[in-house]
């Protein structure tokens, strides 16, 4: 009677998993059709209209990869597991290379065929690629060498809480793309676009990079005999501290990681070392664990 009770609450719970993902995907759909709409609106139309289409397309194509890579951020670690299975790790190492290939080959015909309208906007479309073609790649090179909180556990050593990083590292870089919107949109010239493409072409892909790096490699993990922590920008690092030789832990927030529910795990080791976990979810929590 017990396990027909289980079976049947699981049930639900399987219903709602499966609806969300159907949800994501539709999403990442609907944006990727938004985004071609606007490419071929800023390749048909003329002046201020063009230019309002172009802005569209700078908006909904980061938005369509962010969309696609982050469905799963309700889940947290089966977001990357995922993203760890053979047919996605393809998928998403084909994307970027096709994403790469597409700006290369976009902004050698813009240069080419510059003057004309064709020229413009093929360099208007290369220098968009850009940015997601980094991000992409990046996710391609360091996503599928990182390693879960909880495989960081020695043999039959009991977990007392795990840790992974918070879906909201990557609230900073959708605000430097509103950003980027607002001046490339707002009555502020030719130093609104030059500030607007700055924001693009590098304080997105920067921080959108580092808050890649955060949401799959962060992780902390408190066992009954070790601390173990992983964190890392382009490569994943892992370190193992027997509990004795922790000497000071605590935890670093500002005002932003506070109302994010996110902050930096700091341990200090007897060599006197620092290791900095940053991105975690409510790492107060490890640390009273650890104290108590």
């Amino acid at each position: 009677m017990s396990e027909s009770r289980s079976g049947r609450s699981q049930a639900p719970e399987d219903q709602v998993s499966q609806a969300r993902l159907r949800g994501g995907l539709w999403l990442t759909l609907a944006l990727a059709g938004a985004a071609m709409v606007a490419l071929l609106g800023a390749l048909l139309w003329r002046g201020g209209a063009s230019l309002g289409f172009v802005a569209a397309f700078v908006v909904l194509l980061p938005l369509t990869l962010a969309s696609a890579l982050m469905q799963w951020w309700p889940i947290g670690r089966d977001a990357r597991l995922s993203c760890r299975k053979t047919r996605v790790r393809h998928a998403i190492g084909f994307l970027g290379l096709s994403l790469g290939v597409c700006a290369a080959l976009t902004l050698v015909l813009g240069v080419a065929w510059s003057g004309g309208r064709l020229g413009n906007m093929l360099l208007v479309a290369g220098v968009v690629l850009l940015p997601p073609a980094a991000l992409v790649g990046l996710l391609a090179t360091i996503g599928f060498r990182a390693r879960e909180p909880d495989e960081l556990l020695d043999q039959g050593e009991h977990c007392e809480i795990s840790m992974a990083a918070h879906w909201t590292v990557f609230v900073l870089p959708l605000l430097v793309l509103g950003l980027a919107l607002a001046l490339a949109l707002g009555p502020f010239g030719v130093p609104g676009l030059a500030l607007a493409a700055a924001l693009y072409l590098i304080g997105l892909p920067g921080s959108a990079g580092q808050a890649l790096a955060r949401f799959i490699h962060s992780g902390a993990v408190l066992g009954d005999r070790h601390l173990h922590l992983s964190y890392g920008l382009f490569w994943q690092k892992t370190i193992s501290l027997d509990r004795a030789r922790v000497k000071a832990i605590g935890v670093k927030q500002n005002a932003w990681t506070r109302l994010l529910g996110q902050g930096k795990l700091s341990v200090v080791d007897d060599r006197g070392e620092s290791i900095v976990v940053a991105g975690l979810k409510q790492p107060e929590r490890l640390v009273k664990a650890f104290e108590g």
